[in-house]
């Protein structure tokens, strides 16, 4: 914090007054970021430990497990419903709800057949309302979660406790309800408790999809300044907390983090606890699916900071006030970003010197507040590899006009226009998305064009004099990272004699215990893009963390992740 102010005080002193229309957006927007670091620092200065003790002894209470599904394969539903059924919870105080919005035979059959080889267990297949229709509350999945509660409700009054689970997560730790309900038991005031998601993916995580930074760091963060929140899978509510704010909330994009929000604004309290409560069987590994999915937890989380802001937010303390308008910020952070990521470059380009200082000393601090500013994401990490921090920059530089776009939307639609939304596909589609990624091509061209037009112009004789090695720094820097992104823009086509990447994931998958436990041992993830890979358990909790990062989900960096 204290570089940050010398930082941006050395800049507002030294920048050239007569570059007003480029020296103006950059001190704002250096300005913002540098606002959102101290809302960080503050907000990650307490954590919870991360250690999970064994759950003391209770008589177990009829819990509710909710799966919606909407169009998922039918296959992959089921293991999901094996993996419930299969961990160390009694049947008879088990029951499974299948709410299938597709209304496919094929689920109705798969359900039934389940059913007919595990008897005893309470597994219904429930058909929601159509969408559109006035006996629906919601038109997307929380019209199905809503019709779901409202089943359990009258069939299963008894039923204290409900877990939401998405049809595509396996349970990660057998011990998952054991746990959750547990804490939930001795803790009469907390109304629901997160775990960790994690995911299958493909070696390397290529696009972060295990979520471990937001996972192992933030989510210990935010349970400490009492904002934990739902992150759709993995979780499990207390019933009657759930009726309390309404059931699953219709006005937001996507039902998680808007009911933690509003179950804290009722003076309710949540809870996180780091172990693996969720293992997607798929996770978005193509540019336009990634898009999709982190355009949509944007898109939620700035429709809440712009017409449900934290900041006027009634029953929120002023940490989680902090916690929750930290969230919103960051993606917000992507306007200024893009400022930053195109001021080094006009400078090149128009040969413009935005600071009066010499070139060794602007250079210097340049270096010095990057190095900075990547070990302070290494500690916020908490274990995090420096690859993955690495991985984590890229990303978020990638997606730099996706989340722009997000935040157009949002305002757009206004507070009571709700955009559509649409459901993350659950199967990868390799191929060369060069069309989705033309806006970050337009910039490393940009960039090109700039340095080489610069070091022609400084290079009369022979001799380089004047150049702007500062500048210079800032658009090498920028364009490894957009490039790095660009690779994936064709992720998982396979090349010649190559037969591609993903097979590593279908191995792993075909290896993993209906429980979402792995076969052999490891875990299901066995590459976390740290030399050697990950060798711990998934329902291990050590150290720090138990392994994973959202993700909002659903990381694990939301995602929903925090800078």
């Amino acid at each position: 914090m204290a570089a940050s102010l010398v930082y941006i005080g050395w800049m507002a002193a030294d920048v050239t007054a007569g570059n007003a229309w480029l020296a103006v957006p950059f001190l704002l927007a250096n300005t913002f970021l540098i606002l959102l670091l101290f809302v960080t620092v503050h907000n990650n200065w307490h954590r919870l430990p991360p250690a999970v003790s064994a759950p003391e002894p209770y008589t177990e209470p009829l819990v509710a497990v909710i799966v919606p599904t909407y169009n998922e394969p039918v296959d992959m539903l089921e293991r999901t419903l094996e993996s419930v059924l299969t961990q160390n919870w009694p049947h008879d105080r088990l029951v499974v709800v299948v709410g299938d919005d597709g209304h496919r035979p094929a689920v109705r059959e798969m359900v039934e057949g389940l059913r007919d080889r595990l008897p005893g267990v309470s597994l219904h297949h429930h058909e929601p309302p159509r969408k559109h229709t006035p006996e629906r509350r919601g038109d997307a999945k929380d019209g199905n979660l809503n019709s779901m509660l409202r089943f359990v409700v009258e069939a299963y009054p008894e039923a204290e406790f409900v877990e939401t689970r998405d049809a595509d997560d396996l349970v990660g730790d057998p011990e998952f309800l054991r746990h959750t309900v547990g804490h939930l038991v001795h803790r009469p005031r907390i109304a629901f408790v997160q775990t960790i998601k994690d995911s299958l993916v493909s070696p390397g995580d290529p696009f972060g999809n295990r979520r471990r930074f937001f996972y192992r760091g933030i989510m210990l963060s935010r349970a400490a300044a009492g904002s934990a929140f739902p992150c759709g899978s993995g979780l499990v509510w207390r019933r009657a907390h759930l009726e309390l704010i309404g059931g699953f909330p219709t006005w937001n994009l996507v039902e998680d983090l808007y009911s933690g929000y509003l179950a804290l604004q009722h003076g309710l309290r949540g809870a996180y606890l780091p172990i693996a409560g969720a293992v997607g069987q798929v996770a978005p590994e193509d540019v336009p699916n990634v898009y999709k999915q982190l355009g949509t937890w944007a898109l939620d989380t700035l429709r809440i900071l712009f017409w449900r802001t934290p900041l006027k937010a009634r029953g929120l303390t002023f940490r989680q006030r902090l916690q929750f308008l930290e969230t919103g910020l960051f993606y917000l952070s992507s306007v200024p970003t893009l400022v930053l990521i195109l001021t080094p470059a006009f400078c090149l380009l128009f040969d413009v010197r935005m600071f009066q200082t010499n070139v060794v000393a602007h250079i210097v601090y340049s270096i010095f507040y990057f190095a900075l500013l990547g070990t302070y994401m290494f500690i916020l990490g908490n274990g995090t590899s420096w690859r993955e921090v690495w991985r984590a920059k890229q990303m978020w530089v990638g997606m730099t006009f996706v989340y722009i776009n997000a935040c157009l939307r949002a305002v757009l639609h206004g507070p009571h226009r709700k955009p559509e939304y649409r459901v993350t596909r659950k199967e990868h589609r390799a191929g060369l998305y060069l069309k989705e990624v033309s806006p970050q091509i337009v910039l490393v061209a940009l960039f090109a064009v700039a340095l080489a037009r610069h070091i022609a112009q400084k290079y009369p004789g022979g001799l380089l004099t004047g150049i702007d090695l500062g500048s210079i720094f800032w658009v090498i820097n920028y364009g490894v990272l957009l490039l790095c992104f660009i690779r994936r823009s064709w992720f998982g086509v396979a090349g010649p004699g190559r037969p591609g990447r993903r097979r590593a994931v279908e191995k792993r998958k075909a290896a993993t215990c209906p429980n979402g436990s792995p076969r052999n041992g490891s875990t299901p993830n066995a590459s976390d893009g740290s030399p050697g890979g990950n060798s711990r358990p998934l329902s291990t909790v050590s150290g720090s963390a138990a392994s994973s990062e959202p993700n909002r989900s659903r990381t694990a960096t939301s995602d929903r992740t925090s800078s």
